[in-house]
């Protein structure tokens, strides 16, 4: 029986959450024809599709902190926003390198690039002016949230835009435009030349995970007297993390993926490690982690009603037809 190694299990599990969310796309296009009468075939709404919307997520996580209000618009994406965040704080960014679909397109478009030889090494300089961009997103969007007062923050969760933002991130890709395309083309085209371009350099979700994840109890640790400096290591990460260099990779860049402790020929030189007590851990125990911290959320989400939406279906189908 051939031995699940750490790569083998990141392809397993990305390519698993991919399936699932084309089907919860597929299922909420469905719901969707259905609510404007394209279709006679009634279909529940799937309250995944709501991960798809960390914006309108982070508003409502403000209203939660502010007013003890837990959003009843979308409240399966709250759910889900507040249990990545968790994952980040305790499993590092194990969303990042374990369930983002976004992640496992580019993980595939890597894959392209290193089998026709044509990646490119971003270090340096070039590498911390590309960083920027992310950082710049993330801080806009947190400070138009926080600088919102609470009766504008509540008018906007409960207007029909945001009520209807999962149809309208939708419609964007059903419905591309030209420019659209071309932007999405050329970002998934540079991913095959630049590894992981989007997720490196332009994603705010993943800034901001990253910064949380540098409080994470676990980090891979490296053995400095075992390391015979190949560089498999720094080659295999997707964050162009000089894991070679560091003796405890705490990079805000790092997925938790072991992609290193796969590509290292030196048993027990790269090991997941619990910061804390220096106890080593298992390699797969951030994806392991990550993914019972997410479906534990869910069941509790599910238990305790924050998980489907109260509202009447007329009064969503009416926003529907208005858009």
């Amino acid at each position: 029986m051939k031995k699940i190694s750490p790569e083998l299990l990141r392809d397993s599990i990305q390519c698993a959450m991919t399936l699932f969310c084309i089907w919860v796309g597929y299922r909420f296009y469905l719901f969707y024809q259905w609510m404007i009468g394209n279709s006679d075939v009634a279909v529940t709404k799937p309250g995944a599709v709501e991960g798809f919307l960390p914006i309108s997520s982070l508003l409502s996580l403000k209203q939660l902190f502010t007013k003890g209000i837990f959003d009843e618009v979308h409240p399966a994406g709250l759910t889900i926003f507040i249990a990545v965040l968790v994952m980040s704080l305790i499993m590092r960014k194990g969303f990042c390198g374990y369930l983002c679909p976004v992640g496992f397109i580019h993980n595939l478009l890597n894959k392209i690039g290193r089998k026709i030889g044509k990646t490119v090494t971003v270090k340096g300089k070039i590498e911390f002016g590309m960083l920027i961009p992310k950082y710049i997103a993330l801080a806009f969007f947190v400070i138009t949230v926080f600088k919102m007062g609470g009766r504008e923050l509540q008018a906007f969760i409960r207007s029909p835009y945001n009520f209807t933002a999962e149809a309208k991130m939708m419609l964007f890709f059903t419905d591309m435009s030209i420019t659209a395309a071309l932007v999405v083309g050329t970002i998934l085209a540079l991913g095959i030349f630049i590894p992981y371009f989007w997720c490196r350099f332009l994603c705010p979700y993943g800034a901001l995970l990253g910064i949380l994840a540098k409080v994470s109890p676990i980090a891979i640790k490296r053995e400095e007297d075992k390391c015979i400096s190949c560089g498999k290591c720094n080659k295999a990460c997707p964050g162009g993390i000089e894991v070679d260099r560091k003796q405890t990779i705490n990079s805000p860049e790092c997925v938790g993926c072991t992609q290193c402790i796969n590509a290292c020929p030196v048993d027990g030189c790269l090991n997941v490690t619990d910061r804390l007590s220096r106890v080593k851990l298992p390699w797969y125990v951030i994806a392991a982690g990550s993914l019972v911290i997410l479906l534990v959320y869910y069941a509790a989400a599910k238990f305790t009603n924050h998980w489907d939406s109260p509202y009447p279906l007329e009064m969503l189908r009416k926003y529907y037809m208005m858009m």
